[in-house]
């Protein structure tokens, strides 16, 4: 029976060694999480109170609190997790790891189906490994990083299998049988990949909105090479799916009014800082509409070589340096300019591999065209066509991230979020590193082939050896630094609780963060920078604050709403009691301070 079901699933050397290593990635980020990193963040809490009110409240939310996009699976996940374990971190993140391991499980077959095994098996291992800023996207139950990739991912692979199986044209008398075939009744299971087919689609757009590239992309392919299948039944099934499954965003589109501070795609909604504007660029402020020049430089100097571990080779301290900003120093024009040419070779990789992709699909379309049996010529076509879609829909997300108004001039090293897609492609982009390393013998003979051999494998091997650097530093720098910061919350809500202080106001960054470290013993209300209401993510927070007579306020030492509120306080003649603990100043008025 276990020889029968090798036979069937074709176990090989490389099929042992993908599960190896999948497994190594899961162990790897269990350990992550079960160490405690990455650290909770303010995108984070609104997530495990999502799972909170899910396991706990019966509550079913469609969208991820305080924003129309986004579709809440990473909850509902954390809610199971929540039932089983008990609400924590680790709870909430345990999904994540169980979809991120479904996603190399796709990776690997689609890289194996469209490229060959050996090159399947190293991108494996890149995306296992990573970067802290990579694999912090992975296991931050905050920006759903994991079900787009793996949505997008198993998409890709569907479309692929549909095309290489799809009923080829027939022509000439002697087919004549066989196109009769052709339009026979479609095959229940056919029928059913189709339906799948959309319902992934959906259920993609409805995780995150950077998946629509991926599938507008797909879309034409599935036309290209299964247009003979597309029959009425079958469009009529598949928009059917995809419609049920995007349906939750379409309703709340028209039907939810939008708040003056609901959160939108690229930053677009309310922002909200406790301090100085993050970057000075060039002397303006923020705010200004930055150039054309700026978004490319920032994309190529930061954001796009982050998304694609550049900061294992040169990593900088501070999320907010690169030589356009207020930050610039020696270290960081070096790390800048590695990050560059990281950036540019990535892209020159891109286009090599875009090129001839399509140069292939059009000579074997041709082909395909002009030949009444060209069965492999159909099959190196629709390889082809599978890889021009993995690379023009990567190209597409990072064509969209260039030219945003905001995302790579103002805030370049967290835009890197919406470039994860971009891994997806990695076998594609490193494909004309591996190719022609067959020829490694014949071009050995020279010196210029020597020297072309030496180079591709010396750039394949730096990548991997960025990759294990950034893995190494989560477990030497981060998971450290990651339990003192946790620590340092917990210290801190036990002495507010201790206060009393249950009802408070402080700002965007602490105060769903603080809700779900606390289960929601501690509730919050945030505020921005001039003390108006800020950007409260579980909107019933605002109103429990609100009744409250005598609630805390709760800033950070030296932030602007700390200094705001002493001047306020003082100006309106209100006492108060004030103490300050584990880095943040406490404030208990006497009556509430109105800006």
């Amino acid at each position: 029976m276990l020889s029968l079901l090798r036979r069937r699933l074709r176990f090989d050397k490389y099929s042992w060694c993908a599960i190896a290593i999948i497994l190594l990635a899961f162990l790897l980020r269990f350990f992550m999480i079960a160490q405690g990193w990455p650290v909770v963040t303010d995108d984070e809490g609104p997530v495990g109170l999502m799972a909170r009110h899910i396991a706990y409240l019966g509550a079913h939310p469609l969208f991820y609190y305080g924003q129309d996009y986004m579709g809440p699976l990473e909850a509902y996940l954390g809610a199971a997790f929540f039932w089983l374990l008990g609400p924590s971190p680790f709870s909430l993140r345990l999904g994540l790891v169980i979809i991120f391991a479904l996603f190399l499980i796709c990776f690997y077959a689609l890289t194996a189906r469209l490229y060959s095994k050996g090159l399947a098996l190293f991108s494996l291992a890149l995306l296992s490994l990573g970067t802290p800023e990579v694999i912090f996207r992975q296991l931050s139950a905050a920006a759903g990083t994991p079900e787009y990739i793996f949505f997008v991912t198993l998409l890709l692979l569907l479309t692929s299998w549909l095309a290489f199986t799809a009923t080829p044209e027939a022509k000439g008398k002697s087919n004549s049988a066989h196109a009769k075939t052709g339009r026979s009744r479609l095959p229940w299971y056919r029928l059913l990949a189709y339906a799948a087919w959309g319902a992934i689609a959906g259920l993609a757009i409805w995780s995150h909105l950077l998946s629509v590239a991926f599938v507008v992309i797909a879309g034409p392919m599935l036309i290209l090479c299964c247009y003979r299948e597309l029959r009425p039944s079958v469009v009529v099934t598949l928009l059917l799916m995809l419609f049920i499954c995007v349906s939750p965003q379409l309703l709340y589109k028209f039907f939810v009014p939008t708040s003056p501070t609901q959160a939108s795609l690229f930053g677009g909604g309310y922002h909200e800082t406790s301090g100085p504007a993050p970057l000075a660029l060039s002397g303006k402020e923020a705010g200004i509409r930055p150039s054309l020049g700026l978004q490319i430089a920032g994309n190529l100097m930061v954001t796009l070589p982050i998304a694609i571990d550049a900061n294992g080779v040169c990593s900088l301290n501070s999320g907010n340096a690169w030589p356009l900003t207020s930050q610039t120093s020696s270290q960081t024009l070096v790390c800048s300019g590695v990050h560059g040419a990281w950036g540019i070779g990535f892209l020159v990789l891109w286009f090599m591999a875009t090129i001839v992709a399509a140069k292939r699909l059009w000579i074997n379309w041709r082909r395909v065209r002009d030949q009444e049996h060209a069965l492999e010529q159909r099959h190196e076509m629709v390889r082809q066509a599978a890889r021009l879609t993995l690379l023009l829909s990567a190209g597409a997300a990072e064509f969209v991230l260039s030219f945003n108004q905001l995302a790579n001039a103002v805030t370049p090293w967290t835009s890197s979020r919406y470039l994860v897609g971009v891994l997806i492609a990695t076998p594609a982009v490193l494909s004309p590193l591996w190719e022609n390393r067959q020829k490694g013998k014949d071009l050995w003979r020279s010196l210029k082939g020597r020297i072309k051999v030496v180079c591709k494998y010396s750039l394949l091997l730096l990548i991997l050896l960025s990759c294990l650097l950034g893995t190494f530093n989560i477990f030497t720098q981060e998971v450290p630094r990651a339990q003192a910061t946790q620590l340092h919350d917990s210290q801190l809500v036990e002495r507010l609780l201790a206060a009393g202080a249950t009802r408070i106001y402080t700002n965007n960054w602490m105060c769903d963060r603080l809700a779900f470290e606390s289960d929601e013993r501690i509730i919050c209300s945030a505020l921005d920078q001039h003390l108006h209401p800020g950007l409260d993510r579980y909107f019933p927070y605002r109103a429990i604050v609100a009744q409250d007579p005598h609630p805390f306020y709760v800033f950070p030492q030296g932030s602007v709403q700390t200094l705001l509120f002493v001047q306020l306080a003082k100006e309106q003649h209100i006492e108060y009691v004030v103490f300050t603990a584990y880095g943040c100043d406490i404030y208990r008025p006497t009556r509430r301070v109105v800006p």
